[in-house]
């Protein structure tokens, strides 16, 4: 991984004979190079001013056919968030807009099913005896046969307790992965998973120590087929960033141990909320990466910095792309 740095142009005039700006001419102007040339990433940003923006964007997934894309925004304190989605029309990202079921109560963490069918969701939205602040449960929202969403409904007691459950994502058979804070993990937050039965799920399981750690597995995505497991795990010693996102392969019908996802994805940073795409082809995930704000010459004019705060490469997190052919995973143990 690069990350290319261009530093602003600055056009300036002196006296031909004085040390010092005429007070006469116009301001040190800096010229803002476009935002594909202040970065070089293997990862490609998604929609850039569009669905990555100067807000916090994560936990993007999209439909089957590629041309929805749900994700949660996040308020700057992280306070907040609500699930938005934009379309693509003629190749075109269009304008975003706030999920029907969504923009009342703090929702996060989208995730949809392989089929585009079911859209999974963390919510604080209120709840008898329920803690809307400290505590998270998940929830799902059925499209009709028209495409419109239905009603969310309250995934119940067997996946949800009174603590906080974060980051659903379902495989084709509609197992489900989380990340839940209930007593008896291994860490803060750690992975879990409930076999689809039915209509419902069993009894969730706390993944072992191939996946989970003393550390924070904060979010999870898994294959559609069920094989690779991703997961973001914070503050582990020997990672590259804050944030690293690691992978896990499933083989003879056990988790090998979660390997770091390396330099291609992974940053100095934090880098967050992987999910796969239906096809099994992409993976798309979050990064706060940004450029270096520090100038080895010049200095900014409040416009230009501005600037450099409202657009996607502030520091904030934004989405990313990466076909998983480009990435090295292993099946060995």
């Amino acid at each position: 991984m690069k990350i290319t740095y261009l530093l602003p142009l600055f056009t300036l005039s002196f006296w031909a004979c004085e040390p010092t700006a005429s007070p006469e001419e116009p301001e040190t102007a800096i010229e803002l190079p476009p935002m594909e040339e202040q970065i070089d990433y293997d990862p490609e940003m998604v929609a850039p001013g569009i669905i990555s923006t100067a807000a916090f964007e994560g936990h993007a997934s999209i439909t089957p056919d590629g041309n929805e894309l749900y994700y949660a925004i996040y308020s700057n304190d992280h306070g907040y968030s609500t699930i938005a989605y934009a379309t693509r029309v003629n190749g075109e990202w269009t304008t975003p807009k706030i999920a029907p079921f969504s923009g009342r109560w703090s929702d996060g963490s989208p995730a949809l099913s392989p089929d585009g069918k079911r859209l999974y969701f963390s919510s604080k939205r209120p709840l008898p005896g329920r803690d809307s602040i400290n505590s998270s449960d998940l929830w799902l929202v059925e499209r009709a046969a028209g495409g419109a969403w239905g009603n969310p409904v309250h995934l119940g007691e067997s996946i949800n307790t009174p603590f906080y459950e974060f980051s659903p994502s379902v495989d084709r058979l509609g197992n489900l992965y989380f990340c839940s804070s209930k007593p008896g993990g291994f860490g803060d937050l750690d992975v879990y998973y409930a076999e689809r039965e039915g209509d419902t799920w069993k009894e969730p399981i706390l993944l072992d120590e191939a996946i989970n750690s003393e550390y924070h597995e904060g979010n999870v995505g898994v294959s559609p087929d069920g094989q690779w497991l991703f997961t973001m795990i914070q503050h582990k010693p020997g990672d590259l960033g804050y944030d690293d996102i690691h992978y896990a392969y499933k083989k003879d019908g056990r988790w090998l141990a979660s390997r770091n996802l390396g330099t291609t994805v992974n940053t100095y940073t934090y880098d967050f909320a992987p999910k796969v795409s239906p096809d099994g082809k992409t993976l798309y995930f979050s990064s706060r990466l940004n450029r270096d704000f520090s100038l080895s010459e010049g200095q900014y004019t409040y416009e230009s910095y501005q600037a450099y705060l409202q657009g996607p490469l502030n520091g904030f997190g934004n989405i990313y792309q990466i076909p998983i052919d480009k990435l090295e995973l292993s099946t060995d143990e």
